[in-house]
């Protein structure tokens, strides 16, 4: 009876590219739930448009403090 085993070559093979199979599929799920970096909103962007409108007399400090309110309670 003549038996067939894997040699030490088939074993790293199947290794290889168990490995990179699932590095793939990590990529592509990353890929697929990742947003891009310019597309993530700026925290701090309401907040400068608010100094600017007071900077440039477009808004009085009281109505700049109920914004900035507004802003950060949610009323």
């Amino acid at each position: 009876m003549l038996t067939h085993s894997m040699g030490w070559g088939m074993w790293l093979l199947m290794a290889v590219s168990t490995v990179a199979f699932w590095g793939l599929v990590l990529l592509v799920v990353r890929a697929l739930l990742d947003v891009p970096r310019g597309a993530r909103p700026d925290s701090s962007a309401p907040f400068l448009l608010l100094q600017e409108r007071l900077a440039r007399g477009e808004l009085t400090p009281e109505q700049y403090e109920q914004h900035r309110r507004l802003l950060v309670d949610g009323h």
